[in-house]
């Protein structure tokens, strides 16, 4: 499910949507082609979350307007891309690409954000050990743990210089 809708394309696409107020079969790109831009500006802002550790974010979340948004520009983006004039050079930019830039620097704003204190549930954390004599004793006791794949010394060149204790 995306973020934002198709109404909220429309208004960053009032060049392209004219005297109509919505997408809809009738218009040029339609209301399913939108849907589906924002289906996959979706997953692209979920792929970026997921990479940090996060799920979905929650309508609850505060954090929740800021993905709209993102989502939205995905999507009239693409609007914009689709209505592409063939005759553009090197050096001109559409709005499109205007669109597409102004998303990347708002998902990249996003995914930086601690979203835990939003509201955001976290799908995984690394546990890389810990500081003292409990931390480890509790990681000892752990059952579920998965044992390490690295031992001690496990890189150690032998015919290299090392330094003997004492």
């Amino acid at each position: 499910m995306a973020y934002a809708s198709a109404s909220d394309v429309a208004v960053l696409c009032r060049s392209i949507m004219g005297s109509s107020a919505s997408f809809d079969t009738a218009t040029c790109p339609t209301l399913v082609q939108v849907t589906a831009w924002l289906s996959s500006g979706c997953s692209v802002i979920e792929a970026g979350l997921g990479a940090q550790g996060y799920g979905a974010i929650p309508t609850t979340s505060v954090a929740y307007g800021f993905a709209q948004q993102v989502n939205a520009l995905w999507a009239a983006a693409l609007v914009e891309e689709s209505r592409l004039s063939s005759i553009l050079t090197d050096t001109q930019r559409t709005r499109g690409e205007l669109f597409m830039r102004q998303f990347d620097k708002l998902l990249q704003r996003l995914v930086a954000l601690d979203l835990s204190r939003l509201g955001v549930a976290q799908t995984g954390q690394v546990y890389a050990g810990g500081i003292s004599r409990s931390d480890k004793q509790a990681v000892d006791s752990n059952t579920d743990r998965v044992p390490s794949r690295f031992a001690r010394g496990q890189f150690r060149n032998p015919l290299g210089v090392t330094q003997e204790p004492g």
